[in-house]
């Protein structure tokens, strides 16, 4: 699926876009996208890859983003063994004067509009935010009028005020990043290549002559788009693939065979390296998280959702 600038359309009778959204996979609905509103992502059943910039990450439930404007991402969802099944999640996509071209400069707003300027690089929030925030964003998919502009405020409020917020995208990523519709194709054409091949050989000459480029021209290319080696590329996308198989019971050796590290010495170097722990304790500490995650309706059918249109579907 070729990126693209994503056009947002605000809702009827409203200064912005507020949603619940569900669909059957992320990867065959959505690609690496952006658009100049900011993007507020809560997901309620989902498991995967989350893309912001160059940040690469797993999500999953009660995964909070707060996207900025301009900057690329997408999540790309997979099957879970714990049967976390289609993704669903709130989006809300709003633009910074959607309370009206001078309320950010306030004295009052003061607080909100740094948060919002540090929203450039994205902003991911802990689960405590995350499940404070998501019956305020169930209610605001139902409010009209000005209730639902006051719940995004008080969205927004919150999260402006969170003590755990985690950065996403580096600062260089910010500042040379250099988004074109050439460059975003190319880079989901390389996401594809990676995911289709997991478990085999990585071939650096093969996606690059795909991408019409010599091996050395695609290297150069890879490092200023995304701020980091092909190679090291890689090996996120299988760490966090093998973080996802880990949260089921298959034994450790499947998970790295699968993952494409026929060494298990060296898939357990890898996981250490990028998650600071080894895979046993990660999935340990999965099963924790688990037995506390808070239940928040799994059925789209408990509440009203509405389905976006796939022309203007926020990723």
């Amino acid at each position: 699926m070729e990126p693209r600038f994503e056009s947002v359309h605000t809702d009827a009778d409203s200064s912005f876009r507020c949603l619940r959204f569900a669909c059957e996979s992320f990867a065959d609905d959505h690609a690496w996208h952006y658009h100049p509103e900011f993007e507020l992502t809560w997901i309620i059943r989902s498991e995967g890859t989350r893309f912001v910039g160059d940040s690469i990450q797993p999500y999953g439930i009660n995964d909070l983003v707060l996207v900025g404007p301009d900057l690329p991402h997408c999540w790309h969802d997979e099957p879970t063994a714990n049967g976390s099944g289609s993704p669903d999640l709130v989006v809300a996509q709003f633009r910074a004067d959607c309370f009206g071209y001078d309320f950010l400069e306030l004295a009052a707003a003061k607080g909100l509009r740094r948060f919002l300027n540090h929203a450039g690089r994205g902003i991911a929030f802990d689960t405590a935010t995350a499940e404070r925030v998501g019956p305020l964003l169930l209610d605001m998919t139902q409010a009209r009028g000005l209730h639902r502009l006051a719940k995004l405020l008080e969205v927004l409020v919150i999260l402006s005020e969170a003590a755990n917020a985690t950065v996403l995208a580096s600062r260089d990523y910010q500042l040379n990043n250099d988004v074109t519709p050439a460059n975003r194709a190319r880079i989901e054409k390389v996401h594809r290549y990676i995911r289709d091949n997991m478990a085999g050989e990585i071939s650096q000459a093969e996606i690059a002559a795909a991408l019409g480029m010599s091996s050395s021209a695609f290297s150069r290319f890879f490092k200023s788009a995304m701020g980091q080696t092909f190679v090291n590329f890689v090996n996120i996308l299988r760490v966090n693939e093998a973080c996802r198989l880990l949260t089921g019971s298959r034994p450790i050796t499947d998970i790295a065979m699968e993952c494409g590290y026929q060494n298990l010495s060296n898939f357990n170097r890898q996981f250490l390296a990028l998650r600071g722990i080894n895979p046993t304790e990660y999935r340990r500490q999965m099963k924790r998280r688990d037995n506390h995650v808070r239940a928040f309706p799994q059925d789209p059918t408990d509440s009203p959702m509405r389905r976006a249109e796939p022309a203007t579907a926020p990723a």
